[in-house]
């Protein structure tokens, strides 16, 4: 590609060009079996998912919503119980918590994007049984002051990486955080489904069992235990993941290379950027910057057919869905999130001449 050709925000069409002559007939030779569901397809896939968490067990189930909220499930999350949640984050990192009758807390944001540990500290309440942390846009944040304040308040810990597959932090890996963590194949991820798709993961086997259930009607064994749901990932799907796991690391290499471009065009620019720590080994799942006059660097950008998004627009607290009375001044960092932030391309198939070219045009409105 050159910086002639259109940029696209996302490389879905990219990625199964690509890949087609690969998929097609991988996909044929999935279905002449017949076993649409719970195919070995899916066992292997699974196993390769807990290699890549560095846990002992992964089960895949039809969304990473489900994921999530099957973690709270079996953590006994319910009516009456409180999780802590960041503000800033997509909207089924609270909704999973909605699901099980409980009552999403939001939490402000950090500078790296993160849970703020320090305004946590003043939601904590007798009913407080969990948090969600959330490794958004492709970085983790450092587990150990997580999990410190997790065993002072005698908490759950429920890892989001849907964003930061593959990512780790000095020897901790992405879902290897609490007792259960969940993250999605949604088709925009650094490793995407063709639809829906999840996975949660543990080391815990008890977990595994009871959500192996739970995305089977509550099957365990020969009869059914509890009322559960239908939340299985097909065999043919979990094939085409399992070929995209192959690319996993040159894919993350080449989002590595684009953002490395970003970062020294906009070194010396009135912009922000997430300061991750050195020990983050980031995927660059999105490339966010923070800009005081984001909506008229978007609007310059599309005038350049450079498409942007705003990840995420309104913090979760103030989402009509929660009808949350938590005060807004009470969000510093995600306010500040929501107004200044956007989004640039940043994919596998974005081409050294795409990058600089987005880049340039960056640079062209601070001019």
């Amino acid at each position: 590609m050159t910086s002639a050709d259109p940029i696209a925000f996302y490389a879905c069409k990219a990625e199964y060009a690509d890949l087609e002559a690969q998929i097609l007939p991988l996909t044929a030779r999935v279905l002449a079996t017949g076993q649409m569901l719970q195919g070995p397809e899916v066992t292997a896939f699974e196993a390769r998912v807990a290699a890549m968490a560095g846990t002992q067990h992964a089960v895949a189930v039809g969304s990473g919503t489900d994921a999530l909220f099957f973690a709270l499930l079996t953590q006994n999350i319910g009516a009456g119980d409180e999780v802590l949640v960041p503000a800033i984050s997509f909207l089924a990192s609270a909704t999973a918590i909605l699901r099980t009758g409980a009552t999403p807390v939001f939490v402000d944001i950090d500078s790296n994007c993160a849970l703020d540990l320090a305004h946590a500290a003043t939601l904590v309440t007798p009913q407080t049984r969990a948090l969600v942390i959330v490794d958004l846009f492709g970085a983790m944040a450092d587990p150990a002051p997580v999990e410190a304040f997790a065993a002072a308040h005698n908490l759950a810990i429920i890892e989001d990486f849907a964003q930061a597959f593959g990512a780790s932090y000095n020897d901790r890996r992405s879902g290897s955080i609490g007792t259960a963590s969940a993250t999605s194949f949604d088709p925009t991820k650094v490793i995407g489904a063709p639809g829906s798709g999840g996975a949660l993961v543990t080391n815990d086997a008890r977990v595994a069992t009871r959500v192996r259930g739970l995305r089977l009607h509550g099957k365990q064994g020969s009869s059914f235990v509890e009322m559960g749901y239908n939340s299985q990932l097909p065999s043919w799907t979990a094939a085409i993941l399992a070929l995209k796991l192959d690319h996993h690391a040159a894919w993350t290499a080449r989002r590595r290379a684009v953002a490395q471009i970003y970062q020294t065009a906009f070194a010396d620019l009135p912009l922000t950027l997430p300061q991750h720590a050195v020990a983050a080994d980031h995927v660059w799942h999105k490339f966010v910057l923070f800009c005081e006059a984001r909506d008229a660097l978007a609007a310059h950008l599309a005038a350049a057919s450079i498409p942007t998004m705003i990840h995420y627009a309104t913090p979760l607290y103030a989402e009509p869905l929660f009808a949350n009375p938590q005060n807004p001044a009470h969000f510093p960092g995600a306010n500040r999130h929501a107004r200044t932030a956007l989004s640039l391309p940043i994919h596998s198939y974005l081409s050294d001449a795409q990058a600089h070219s987005v880049a340039a045009t960056v640079r062209q409105f601070f001019a």
